[in-house]
């Protein structure tokens, strides 16, 4: 094996074991932690459903114990129609909420080093198939590629611009909302923390007033008055962002079983 064949073979070696050690974190928490974390949700009717439709299995307390790094990080949209839930996690000492955050800080760590891997062997896979002598059919799929490369990047940047320039000027107009003000708090001034943010911005945006009537009333009437040209630096970004990648990952999988690639 190559040196650059070792490397990423030490890569993916060092992803298992972060999702092992980070359900191995679960498990003990799920066991030892969990009944006295749930003890700090007495208003959350989202806690005391999960505990009973989960049961006290392995599997039903490491599931209680992810409802709960939910919602002391990043959260399923779903998971906003009990706000009481959100408020009650805030208040919960930082000692129990390191059982939580930490699995799942881990997991997330491991699903982007796996990302970045893959991208690695997709490059490599590219330098390859470009290296060699192309049929025509070959060389427009991978002029295409090259594009959604491209494209993925340049929509990656913007919404790095975005996040850094523009976030704090779009929140300022949703000053009433609870979960804006939340997400501020929780997940910091990081790179993802930011990213989460602004992805939660765009959701915001596009709810109807059903489900923000149940989940964060205050901020109905300011989304309805939200600048229509903010508004789309953060809907339009998110969009291309969301289908570029969906794009690429499909006609990338399209190309290698179609032996366009490598």
């Amino acid at each position: 094996m190559s040196g650059a064949e070792n490397v990423h073979l030490i890569g993916w070696v060092l992803v298992f074991l972060m999702i092992l050690l980070s359900q191995t974190l679960l498990l003990l928490g799920a066991y030892f932690k969990l009944d006295q974390i749930e003890g700090h949700f007495n208003a959350s009717h989202l806690v005391s459903i999960n505990r009973n439709t989960a049961g006290d299995g392995p599997f039903g307390r490491m599931n209680r114990l992810r409802l709960i790094g939910a919602l002391t990080g990043s959260f399923y949209q779903h998971q906003m129609l009990d706000p009481y839930a959100f408020m009650e996690a805030e208040i919960l000492p930082e000692r129990l909420r390191k059982w939580a955050e930490t699995p799942k800080r881990l997991m997330r760590i491991a699903v982007v080093s796996a990302g970045l891997l893959l991208l690695w062997s997709g490059f490599v896979s590219l330098r390859t198939t470009i290296s060699n002598p192309m049929s025509d059919l070959k060389l427009l799929y991978t002029a295409i590629l090259i594009g959604f490369f491209a494209l993925v990047s340049i929509v990656s940047l913007l919404r790095v611009y975005i996040c850094f320039f523009k976030l704090e000027e779009l929140e300022f107009h949703l000053n009433d909302s609870y979960f804006v003000g939340r997400n501020r708090r929780v997940m910091g001034d990081g790179l993802y923390g930011r990213h989460y943010r602004l992805t939660h911005l765009s959701t915001m945006l596009r709810e109807d007033d059903a489900f923000l009537l149940r989940s964060d009333p205050h901020c109905i009437d300011e989304i309805k008055h939200f600048p229509l040209h903010l508004r789309r630096w953060v809907v339009i970004p998110n969009l291309m962002f969301a289908y570029s990648i969906v794009g690429l990952c499909a006609y990338w999988l399209c190309g290698t079983y179609a032996g366009l690639l490598g």
